[in-house]
């Protein structure tokens, strides 16, 4: 069986990296990487199915690498999938999939972990293990690597079930390394092939389910505290630019807001801020290991951090003598979100978006988007006072309730956003995907035609200084099967894989056909999917809890139907989602 050494001599010698795209992805060396001899240490391997720039920009997979690393007995390394040239060159020279730190190949290590960002990545996954020479179906693993999935799509694991030996539900940081050590302590069970054995233990941990044991509730692990786990001072500098190509600092994790259609805004309750201090002290840390010409605050709402403004400010004055940029992942409908927006420009000048998300205060009520027409404007106004010469707007289509007038507001509202004096203003649909654990997740999504329809009405906003895009209608209707499907769903999901489906995600790649198929002979109703779900209805997921009741998730579902909102928590009274009760947490706010 070729080995790391084997894996290194073909990259350096047979000429490989001359003959793919981008030969960066697959050399490993970067500055800050972790390397540790393997002797007495559980190797664990780290992926991402999807190339390598999109990974690397993967702040999830970074937090789990940092993490695990700090803990003596374990050795976490690197992989992605490689794009289909590299794939090519190595089935024909006989190379698996291998780890960027040491070339070990993936089949080498003891835990494969894998994170499920986005649906259309799933015959990624498949495509990774068979490149690994990992059996791809979970009952024909012996001694292989025990597969362990993570991340949002884990909370409804069940089309994805069949593929791996456990998921890890809720914040990795608090689960992953309990399990790393259960199987650090009974590796004999992996290496002599009990594996069932090793699967019963670890299904006894909080936060983990395990399919081929049948379904059981698994309520998801959380930390109380972000900052019990530092920021990672020295990240990885990848030789390549890389999608979001910046020092990256998670300020917040949660958002209470309760947009109804909004998956994470659910899964991954309560908030919970870092301090200013800790923050700032971060930052220093980062720009001195890497170099990096740009910081983002991540997290689901930046603006909403308690401190925002003090932070700013803080934080403005240390980035500036080599001109380094901030950059928030969005704006807050105000205007001070364009005033924190317009200090963050003073120094380099990014760009300026804001997510009215529907065009009509009646549909913003239904999903909860607690922002007027008003607000809009006052902020556009106040961005264009600042010198802001484009903006982005983003909405969706297909939510519930949604008619044709709804749809004209959208096109009335940007052109009435682009009559302030823009030189450009964007305008981008996303097709509304009804998601596990949120009070749309009994809705019906749209099918492609319907969408299609709705889009020519919208399309009428191009010219004159508006530019419009949306998303594929067919590859809304794969994820939306996906989203919401159950166990046979996997079987569509391997057989679009077997007939050349992979990079779904990438738009280019998409071919609508092969999963046409798949559904077809997979004996897959696409309409039954789509039709969505009764409040009676025991739902495929309802087995894996994020800690939200769902009698809170019916009452919403309920209240959007007649038109009214939900407070946020923070900053009003309880709403009774439950999280804090079921988890035995809080939101943690630091104000200064």
């Amino acid at each position: 069986m070729i080995g790391s050494e084997s894996i290194r001599k073909w990259l350096v010698s047979s000429g490989v990296l001359h003959r793919v795209g981008k030969p960066s992805r697959y050399i490993g060396k970067e500055l800050n990487r972790v390397v540790k001899n393997p002797e007495g240490r559980l190797r664990i391997l780290l992926a991402f199915p999807d190339t390598y720039e999109v990974g690397m920009s993967h702040l999830g997979l970074k937090i789990l690498y940092k993490e695990l690393n700090e803990i003596e007995g374990f050795l976490a390394e690197r992989t992605y999938l490689p794009w289909k040239d590299m794939i090519e060159q190595m089935r024909s020279a006989g190379v698996p999939l291998y780890s960027l730190e040491t070339y070990t190949p993936a089949s080498d290590f003891d835990i494969l972990g894998l994170t499920l960002q986005y649906e259309l990545g799933y015959t990624n996954v498949l495509a990774l293990l068979d490149l690994a020479g990992i059996p791809v179906l979970q009952k024909e693993r012996t001694i292989e690597p025990i597969v362990l999935g993570g991340g949002p799509c884990s909370t409804n694991p069940e089309p994805m079930a069949d593929y791996f030996d456990a998921f890890v539900i809720g914040d990795g940081e608090a689960v992953t390394p309990v399990v790393c050590k259960a199987v650090k302590e009974n590796i004999d069970l992996l290496i002599s092939g009990r594996r069932g054995e090793l699967l019963r233990i670890l299904s006894e941990i909080e936060g983990v389910y395990v399919p081929s044991l049948g379904k059981k509730e698994v309520v998801k692990a959380v930390i109380s505290d972000l900052s019990s786990y530092e920021i990672d001072g020295k990240p990885i500098v990848p030789y390549m630019k890389t999608v979001h190509d910046r020092a990256v600092m998670e300020v917040m994790r949660g958002c209470n807001r309760g947009c109804r259609f909004c998956q994470a805004g659910m899964i991954y309750r309560p908030v919970r801020e870092r301090a200013v201090e800790e923050l700032k002290k971060s930052v220093e840390r980062v720009l001195g290991a890497t170099g990096y010409e740009e910081v983002s605050f991540l997290s689901l709402s930046t603006m909403d951090h308690s401190s925002i403004d003090v932070l700013t400010e803080e934080v403005l004055p240390l980035l500036e003598p080599e001109r380094v940029a901030l950059s928030l992942p969005s704006t807050r409908i105000d205007s001070f979100g364009v005033e924190i927006a317009s200090k963050i420009a003073s120094i380099r000048k990014t760009g300026l978006t804001f997510a009215p998300e529907a065009g009509s205060q009646r549909l913003r009520n239904v999903i909860n988007k607690n922002v007027s027409e008003d607000d809009l404007m006052s902020a556009v106004k106040a961005a264009k006072d600042s010198g802001w010469q484009r903006v982005k707007l983003y909405f969706m289509i297909g939510l519930p309730t949604e008619t044709d007038e709804d749809l004209q507001e959208i096109v009335r509202l940007a052109r009435r956003v682009k009559a302030v004096g823009f030189r450009e203003v964007s305008v981008s649909a996303a097709i509304f995907i009804p998601k596990p654990h949120t009070p749309f997740q009994f809705s019906k999504q749209i099918n492609g035609e319907e969408a299609e329809r709705r889009l020519r009405i919208l399309r009428r906003v191009s010219g004159r200084g508006i530019q419009f895009s949306s998303h594929d209608p067919s590859s809304s209707t794969v994820e939306g099967v996906l989203s919401r499907g159950d166990r046979k769903v996997g079987e569509a999901v391997f057989r679009a894989y077997r007939s050349g489906a992979i990079f779904d995600e990438w738009n280019e790649e998409f071919d609508a056909s092969l999963w046409q198929q798949a559904f077809a002979d997979a004996g897959i109703d696409v309409e039954s999917y789509m039709k969505g779900f009764t409040l009676e209805e025991d739902l495929p997921w309802e087995h894996i809890s994020v800690g939200i009741s769902k009698q809170f998730l019916i009452d919403e579902f309920e209240k959007a139907l007649r038109g009214e909102t939900t407070d946020d928590c923070r900053w009003a009274h309880c709403t009774g989602c439950a999280v804090c009760q079921t988890l035995n947490v809080a939101n943690v706010l630091h104000r200064v």
